[in-house]
Parts: C-alpha cells; structure tokens; sequence
C-alpha cells in the first residue's frame, strides 16, 4: 500500500504532545529546521499526515490491538477493591479505548529537538544527530548506527511516540500488574519490543511499552512503527497533562527554564510544585497500595 499525498486524517490531534501550538512558532521552529539541516521540512507535512492515516488503520488491523481491546475490556470488567475498578479514565475524561496520533506540529518540535537543540554535533559544528532507531532499540543496540538529520519520513524510525494509547489505573501496583500483561500479550504475538521505566525530574512516573509493528511506508513497501502503550496512574496522567502545558509555555519563552538545583529554592514556581508533588505523590500512591492490601484483607476476613 502506497502512501501519497491525501487529505490530511480526520484524526490528527494530538491533546498530549502539543497541539496548542500557535502558527508563529510552528512557523519559526521550521525556518531552523532549513537554516540548519537545508531541508524544506514544511514540504512533507501533507504526506505525513496521509502516512500516520495509513500507520492507524494498520494499527487498529493488527492482533496485537486487538488483543489489548480484549485487555482492556477484561479490566473494566475487574475491581480492585469494593467498588473501584481495575481501569479509569483518562485525564482528559476519555473513558474508551483509542489512539492519539502525534500532530504535526508536536513531530516539528521533536525533530527540532532531535536535530538542532538536543544535537551536540549541531552546536560543535553543524553536522547531523546520531540517533537510535526503534529496531536497534528493540535489538538492544548500545549506540546507533547512521549519522543523518532526521526528516520528517525518517520520524517513524526513530521517533517511538508517533502512534499510543494508555492504560490508567487507579492504584500504582496495577502499574506493575498491567505492564506484565501486556508484556506477556507482546512476546505471545512474537512482536519486537522494548520498554522505559520513567521517573522524571519532572515527577513523572509510568511505565512506557514498544512494539514494533508493520505499516505501509512512504515507498510502497511496509516499513515499521514503535506503538506505544502507556501504563500509568490517574494521578500521573493528570500531572503528565499538566507539566505538558509547562513544557509549551517554556517553548514560546512564557516559562522561564530553570536549572534543577535552583529550581528547588523556587517554591511558587509551577516547575517546583510539579516536580515535587510528583515525587511526593508517588511515594502516597505506594502507601495507598498498602491500604488498598489491608482492605481487602479485612473484605477476606469478613467473607
């Protein structure tokens, strides 16, 4: 299946990675695309779009989505304690199984990033990023292979957030539990895969899945994309929503960036009180899980 250049999907939104974006510094975050790498990088917007419309369908096609709807639906079905369910919703109130698809001007900011801002090279004397791809990632790779600016048809090899969804839960062992399911559904399907533990300065804290499916490429062929499943607490996920609008306010210049160490004297910064309430908030999620344990010992003693 061939991807060429349709109408842009019906579905490009992107709540988590940026669509609050305004047209200026989208506009700007393109001109240092081509002042630095000497690609028009605005020229492929229309193929992307018509890309990641090819990547969702395939997605929504593959066994292993499936599988995970299965999942999903079990655990809706499933109670933790009393009355509170295996799943929740979303931060954003979404309570079925979807995909998010990364915005196009979410991939502008991420490749900037990956080869300007992030790219020691770049600042040494201009050359192209050396980035890890999704498969040498999955394979275990210790450094990446290629050294070249990634454009956006090259995203979808390195970039590992283009396609996801999410499971949250309502208490952080069914983090642990979640995660080795979907774990277990991975190797069943024979699927390349690899996984991030994150606990971010931030506060941030989930576990982030990958596997390697089979889409159709820009060329004609199939090539592969990183599908990402998110496994992660109602409180984290709001917390992620919220440090994500930060993140955007400390693009456009609204936030100040402050270094880590000064960053925690700065108490009525926002940045001070997302990062530390989410530290803290993790570890009162792990007492809780101790909590929920006495429950359902003292339900079992009654029963």
């Amino acid at each position: 299946m061939r991807v060429g250049d349709g109408a842009e999907s019906a579905q490009d939104r992107d709540p988590e990675d940026g669509d609050g974006f305004e047209t200026s510094p989208l506009v700007g975050m393109l001109e240092r695309l081509r002042l630095g790498t000497n690609n028009d990088f605005a020229a492929h917007q229309s193929r992307y779009r018509t890309f990641m419309s090819g990547v969702e369908l395939a997605v929504q096609e593959s066994d292993f989505y499936g599988a995970l709807v299965d999942l999903e639906r079990s655990l809706a079905a499933e109670f933790v304690v009393g009355k509170i369910r295996a799943i929740d919703s979303w931060a954003n109130g979404e309570s079925s199984f979807k995909l998010d698809l990364k915005s196009w001007e979410s991939l502008i900011d991420k490749l900037l990033r990956i080869n300007i801002e992030d790219n020691r090279l770049f600042k040494q004397d201009k050359r192209p990023p050396f980035v890890m791809t999704v498969t040498e990632r999955a394979q275990g790779a210790s450094e990446p292979a290629k050294q070249r600016w990634i454009t956006p048809d090259l995203a979808h090899e390195v970039a590992d957030d283009l396609i996801r969804t999410k499971f949250v839960v309502p208490f952080a062992d069914g983090v642990v539990d979640i995660s080795e399911r979907i774990t277990q559904i991975m190797d069943g399907c024979g699927l390349p895969r690899y996984t991030k533990f994150h606990a971010k300065d931030s506060g941030y804290h989930a576990r982030h899945h990958y596997v390697l499916l089979s889409v159709p490429g820009y060329d004609g062929g199939d090539t592969r994309v990183a599908f990402e499943i998110k496994v992660l607490t109602k409180m984290q996920d709001t917390l992620g929503e919220l440090t994500h609008m930060l993140y955007e306010r400390k693009r456009t210049g609204l936030v100040p960036v402050e270094s880590k160490s000064r960053l925690a004297w700065l108490f009525e910064e926002p940045d001070f009180l997302a990062s530390y309430i989410g530290h803290a908030g993790h570890f009162i999620e792990a007492s809780m899980v101790g909590l929920k344990d006495s429950v359902n010992g003292l339900e079992a003693k009654d029963g």
